[in-house]
């Protein structure tokens, strides 16, 4: 069951057992509020509020990028709430919101509202990290060029302001009080004629946009960009393998919250030998980057995906091979402890992009949506793994191939196991068979739309193993305890 409609359905029962109790009534506790701090406070029922608080505080790493109104007008808004994603990543234009310089300066917050809007509780109070991007023509050569330095003051101040005005603190805040407290400071900054070259002046301007955010909102979080990190200059790629280095050597360590990077498959063999997506390994290397600097950050992906058309044939895509990366990238996510795994996008890109990444089409016009197959992997991927916590990834020795990967979650909500499994490359037709030490299981395959149980025995053999063929199509082995 969805969480949002789980969490929903507490509270009214929980309001039906204090009429019933004769707890609210007209000089108790009025309805309008109860709220989270009036049900902790009743002593005498206190395993309601506790199960209630269970399901509320539950905030899955899984989310969506948008771009543009993320609010009620948007034709997305309605399927992005469905989907039960925790996260959406909007990007808000320092361009837009300061095109002149003036002094004092003048802002122009309506495509930053318009943006954050979905963070409104009235809009669906989603979690939002913002991405500051597009620098104006008075501050550098170029929309996503190194600022001047002598613009680094005015960039903080506008930060600030940025940050103030949607903190929903109840000061200086846009209309309906939309929060956002992760900051992610600009998009691939490595490439080479972006801020590739210029890792020390990146750590610079770190060193002032920090203190300027926490000013703000103590509570807020800078996240360092999502650094591509693939696809380097030495590869004949347009991204500088030395940035974060660089970065690093400068003293910028000590002025983000956040590490952040990107991930897509078609880059694995920089990460990975077993032909897996290389999210997980990807992600391994860059934490054990960060601790040779000593240095420990949560870390987060901004963007991750794949396409359901077909384009050159080095690059195979299908609305099959999509769903399988949704389930891949996002459970390598949750082994990886990512606190956010963005995938990339919500809705297809229109205008001569070559991959459709969406998980909805986009018709323009008229400006209406589809969703794909992938959209309903995802929400499916939500309501099975969303709730739960990632316990470990089996070994090689367990599940005998290198290829074949499985990764263990204990979802204590529904009282059961889950194991994910798939076999690499994406795109095989082979399948292999895994052991696991349970006596029975349901087996779900959401792409092939399959579902049937196995027991201890079904293989021949009682020994307090199952066992299940698994193939490029991830599936779900669900084990009740």
């Amino acid at each position: 069951m969805n969480l949002r409609k789980v969490s929903l359905l507490l509270v009214l029962t929980f309001c039906l057992f204090l009429l019933v109790n004769g707890l609210v009534d007209a000089g108790t506790i009025p309805p309008s509020e109860m709220d989270k701090e009036d049900l902790s406070g009743l002593e005498t029922f206190t395993y309601l509020p506790v199960i209630f608080n269970k399901y509320a505080n539950i905030v899955s790493p899984i989310g969506v990028q948008m771009y543009n109104s993320t609010g009620s007008s948007s034709p997305y808004h309605a399927g992005l709430v469905e989907s039960g994603t925790s996260w959406v990543r909007v990007q808000v234009s320092w361009s837009d919101v300061e095109p002149t310089r003036t002094s004092p300066p003048t802002y122009f917050w309506s495509t930053g509202d318009n943006a954050f809007a979905i963070s409104r509780e009235d809009m669906g109070g989603m979690n939002v990290i913002g991405t500051i991007r597009y620098i104006p023509n008075w501050a550098a050569a170029g929309p996503e060029q190194p600022i001047y330095p002598d613009r680094y003051d005015e960039f903080a101040q506008f930060v600030t302001a940025l940050v103030e005005r949607y903190d929903a603190d109840g000061v200086d805040d846009a209309p309906g009080s939309p929060k956002v407290m992760y900051w992610e400071l600009f998009n691939e900054p490595d490439r080479f004629n972006f801020w590739g070259e210029s890792g020390a002046e990146f750590a610079e301007l770190l060193k002032v946009v920090y203190p300027a955010v926490k000013s703000a909102n103590a509570s807020a979080q800078l996240v360092f960009p999502g650094i591509a990190y693939d696809f380097f200059d030495d590869q004949n790629g347009p991204f500088t393998r030395s940035f974060l280095t660089d970065v690093l050597d400068n003293g910028g360590g000590n002025y983000f919250d956040v590490m952040n990077f990107h991930s897509y498959p078609i880059f694995y063999t920089n990460w990975t030998t077993n032909k897996g997506p290389g999210l997980l390994e990807k992600g391994e290397s860059i934490q054990a980057l960060l601790a040779s600097y000593n240095l420990t950050k949560p870390i987060i992906v901004t963007e991750t995906g794949w396409h359901s058309n077909n384009p050159p044939a080095t690059i195979p895509g299908s609305p099959e091979i999509q769903s399988r990366y949704v389930i891949q990238l996002m459970t390598q996510g949750y082994a990886l402890d990512a606190k956010i795994v963005i995938w990339w996008m919500y809705y297809d890109i229109e205008g001569g992009y070559t991959y459709d990444n969406g998980l909805v089409t986009k018709e323009d016009p008229p400006d209406s949506t589809t969703p794909k197959q992938a959209y309903y992997i995802y929400k499916d991927y939500v309501e099975t793994i969303g709730s739960a916590s990632f316990i470990r990834k089996l070994t090689i020795a367990e599940t005998g191939l290198a290829e074949l990967e499985a990764y263990e979650f204990d979802d204590s909500l529904n009282s059961k196991r889950v194991f994910v499994a798939w076999l690499n490359p994406v795109t095989t037709s082979g399948t292999a068979s895994l052991r696991l030490p349970v006596g029975q299981a349901l087996v779900r395959n959401p792409i092939a739309n399959l579902e049937y149980s196995v027991l201890d025995g079904n293989d021949g053999k009682t020994d307090g193993y199952i066992s299940v063929q698994v193939g490029a199509n991830p599936i779900y082995v669900e084990v009740n305890r």
